[in-house]
């Protein structure tokens, strides 16, 4: 049952992730400068989680073709969604956020199908159904722009992680997991990084959150390493249902953090149904 505790860790880690990103990106007028000092510390907690666990000594690299084809592949997604990850978090509620982010669990199911030879049932078809409907029920009928612009960043940056996490299991077996959690955060910051951005646009959001990014970092960190952890000991379809509780903790505390509390019976309703549409998919 140590896969359990590592997946509920994860979730604890995202939800504290998601409340975090919220409140910092509302305040950031350059979210992918926000992402890049977000990955940098990221990226020096992984080396020095290296060096502590002194992964260094035995040190090596597959020579497989697979393990490279789809690290590359999965640090692509990593790295797209790190582009906008922050963007979403700008433009939608945090509760809201969490709900849509549960397209990720569909997408990694539907590659699933193909990578893991998983069996498409009757439960995870209305699985799937049920968290389409719960993206629909905070989909707000309203038109604003500012709303069509967080769920088009929500729904990219679900889409892109769903794709990498599914790669992940993959990615794991082929590499160590502190050797992997090292590439996997420096691989995207390359996609992260292009087309390039001034350093001091970078400095600009260290100045003006400095412990906040280096807690964001320590969230996302922490949550990724036990994602992986609990990877290696048992299955996706097992680990994600469980990390994606953090679905309804965001929102659940959202609303008193956060003052989230407008169309608060949705949201609600919106978590729930998301939730038992996650587990019917494992």
């Amino acid at each position: 049952m140590t896969w359990l505790y590592y997946s509920l860790g994860t979730a604890i880690g995202y939800t504290c992730l998601n409340l975090l990103s919220r409140t910092v990106s509302v305040k950031s007028k350059n979210p992918r400068a926000l992402s890049i000092a977000f990955n940098i510390v990221s990226i020096f907690l992984a080396i020095i989680l290296f060096l502590i666990t002194g992964s260094y000594k035995n040190f090596s690299l597959p020579i497989e073709r697979e393990a490279w084809i789809y690290f590359l592949i999965a640090a692509f997604f990593y790295g797209t969604y790190e582009k906008l990850r922050f963007y979403a978090s700008k433009y939608l509620d945090a509760s809201v956020y969490s709900i849509i982010g549960n397209i990720t669990i569909v997408m990694a199911f539907i590659f699933s199908l193909f990578l893991y030879k998983e069996v498409l049932t009757l439960s995870k078809s209305i699985g799937f159904i049920l968290i389409l409907l719960a993206i629909f029920l905070v989909s707000e009928k309203k038109k604003s722009k500012i709303l069509a612009k967080g769920l088009f960043y929500g729904i990219a940056t679900s889409v892109c992680i769903g794709i990498a996490m599914s790669l992940d299991k993959k990615g794991a077996t082929f590499f160590s997991p502190n050797v992997y959690n090292l590439l996997a955060w420096m691989g995207p910051f390359i996609v992260l990084w292009f087309p390039g951005i001034r350093i001091t646009e970078i400095k600009q959001q260290f100045q003006k959150f400095s412990w906040k990014i280096v807690l964001l970092s320590f969230f996302n960190f922490i949550a990724y390493f036990f994602g992986l952890k609990a990877f290696v000991l048992a299955e996706v379809t097992q680990v994600i249902p469980i990390m994606q509780l953090s679905t309804i903790m965001t929102v659940i505390a959202g609303i008193f953090l956060l003052n989230e509390k407008s169309n608060l019976a949705k949201k609600l309703l919106a978590g729930i149904i998301a939730v038992v549409g996650v587990f019917l998919l494992k």
